[in-house]
Parts: C-alpha cells; sequence; structure tokens
C-alpha cells in the first residue's frame, strides 16, 4: 500500500493527563474561577446598592464555589477532614475569596502538570 505524498503529517497527541481525577479537578476548576467572578461582582453591586441583587449573586457563588471545591479537593484525593473544613471557609467574607484564590493557584498546578493549557476561564486540552 502506498502513502499518499499530500497527506498531513500525523502527530503524536500524547502528554494529557484525561483520567477521571484530572477531569474532575478541570471542571471544578471552572467552578471556582465562575465563583470567584461571581464574588467580584458581588463586592461590585453592594457598593452600588443592591443588597437585594447582590445576595442573589452570593448564594450562586456559594453553591459554585462549594461543588467546585468538592470536584478539586476530590481530584486531588483530599480527604474529608480538607473538605469539611474548606466548606467552614466558604461562609468567612473575605476568606472564602483568599480560599477560592489558592485552592485555584494549586488546581492549575496540578493541571499544567497533567499537561493541560490553563488560561483565565479554566483549563483546555
Amino acid at each position: 500500500m502506498q502513502s499518499n505524498p499530500y497527506q498531513a503529517p500525523k502527530a503524536a497527541l500524547g502528554g494529557v493527563d484525561v483520567s477521571e481525577e484530572t477531569e474532575k479537578v478541570r471542571s471544578g476548576q471552572k467552578l471556582l474561577i465562575y465563583a470567584i467572578l461571581l464574588n467580584f461582582v458581588t463586592m461590585a453591586l453592594q457598593a452600588a446598592g443592591v443588597p437585594l441583587l447582590g445576595l442573589l449573586v452570593v448564594l450562586a457563588a456559594l453553591g459554585m464555589s462549594l461543588v467546585g471545591i468538592f470536584r478539586v479537593a476530590s481530584g486531588m484525593g483530599s480527604g474529608m477532614v480538607v473538605k469539611i473544613l474548606l466548606v467552614i471557609l466558604m461562609f468567612v467574607p473575605l476568606v472564602n475569596l483568599i480560599t477560592l484564590l489558592i485552592l485555584n493557584s494549586r488546581a492549575t498546578k496540578l493541571l499544567r502538570e497533567a499537561g493541560y493549557t490553563v488560561g483565565l476561564m479554566g483549563a483546555s486540552r
């Protein structure tokens, strides 16, 4: 069988770890990023004097951050005690934002080591 001289070369696409744990970290990191952005929106709404809408945005950010924390912590192999501690920290103002930023940083490091490209809005293959 002859090869086609006009065929595009085939590249080796290895190097990206697509295990279940890494996928949990990837999906959880996106939720963490959205929660961080919603926390900043909440601060702007409170400064603008719109408390009711700010409350709704806070609840959405809290839900996203809790699900994101469980996904990232599960993907990183964290124990139940660490997960409970992180959930408790989500209810402390300003500490929750710092916690989300630290967890996002750790998830970014893990994803880059797994071969993902990590941008502003999360990881992509």
